[in-house]
């Protein structure tokens, strides 16, 4: 009989061996989703900061509404003040530069690349 309760005591070990794993687990995917979720977020933060032209797109697609045109108004007036702070240019520097890239053919891949070197002030070589 004794031999029975013994049995018993390993079984509730290795159940609590399990639960502990599976909370450990849980707190992995937790974390895992967090840093996720964390990255996402500054993601969409630096595409408003600096795609401010896109967001108005991205925006007048939205349905008729008093939301929806506040929503435009401020997006309008974001992307105004971005201009005017200079701060919508990396963008069309970026863009310039990856529709030369590819607009460039294979044959003139490595003609393109020394080109671009010395659109950004670093010497040609």
């Amino acid at each position: 009989m004794l031999d029975l309760l013994d049995d018993g005591n390993v079984d509730d070990d290795r159940l609590e061996t399990v639960r502990v794993a599976d909370m450990e687990r849980d707190e992995v995917t937790r974390r895992s989703v967090a840093r996720f979720a964390r990255a996402m977020w500054i993601v969409v933060a630096l595409l408003l900061l600096f795609n401010s032209g896109q967001l108005i797109t991205v925006v007048n697609g939205f349905g008729v509404g008093p939301v929806q045109d506040a929503a435009v108004a401020l997006s309008t007036t974001w992307n105004e003040q971005m201009e005017k702070n200079g701060l919508a240019k990396p963008v069309a520097v970026i863009r310039a530069f990856v529709e030369r890239l590819r607009g460039a053919g294979w044959s003139e891949v490595h003609d393109g690349a020394v080109e671009l070197r010395g659109t950004y002030g670093e010497a040609k070589g």
